[in-house]
């Protein structure tokens, strides 16, 4: 049965030798305008687990090691990327359903890989990406899924909410 220590762990092998910093179940990648962050997240209600990421702007406040939930933007992994297969013999799931440890049958060496690979693929090069504001400003153009405070979109140059 997989644990938060065996995901904790597959992800720090990842994340590490591309510069991240851990703390807890945190992973930071700093510059010196913008942090992010990757925050792995158990749900209370079972084995259900959620990837978040989170974006902190140096200019509004220093702080090196921002919790999630502080951050001036955030998203969940799975709302960026809702793609994949809810059947695990189709192809690759999707993040919601392989960090769905109770109802996603799936081998614990297989789930881990899966798990590995999607950081790779696909969260550590938005990550690097947006360690710059040019690069976080790009990103959120791209994507309306994130939650954006009114300081970081005063920051950033963006248009006010309606």
């Amino acid at each position: 049965m997989i644990t938060t220590q065996h995901l904790k762990n597959a992800m720090h092998a990842e994340l590490k030798p591309r510069g991240f910093q851990r703390k807890g179940s945190n992973w930071y990648l700093s510059s010196e305008t913008v942090i992010a962050m990757l925050n792995l997240q158990k749900s209370q209600y079972g084995a259900t687990y959620f990837l978040n990421l989170g974006f902190w702007l140096q200019r509004i406040e220093h702080n090196d090691f921002p919790r999630e939930y502080q951050c001036h933007v955030r998203t969940r992994a799975s709302s960026l990327w809702p793609e994949g297969t809810p059947r695990p013999e189709a192809g690759p799931p999707r993040i919601a359903d392989l960090l769905n440890i109770d109802d996603y049958p799936c081998d614990d060496t297989q789930r881990l890989d899966q798990l590995r690979q999607f950081i790779a693929d696909k969260v550590i090069p938005v990550l690097k990406a947006s360690v710059t504001l040019d690069g976080l400003n790009q990103l959120l153009a791209e994507h309306d899924e994130f939650q954006i405070t009114l300081a970081a979109r005063n920051a950033l140059g963006l248009a006010p909410l309606d």
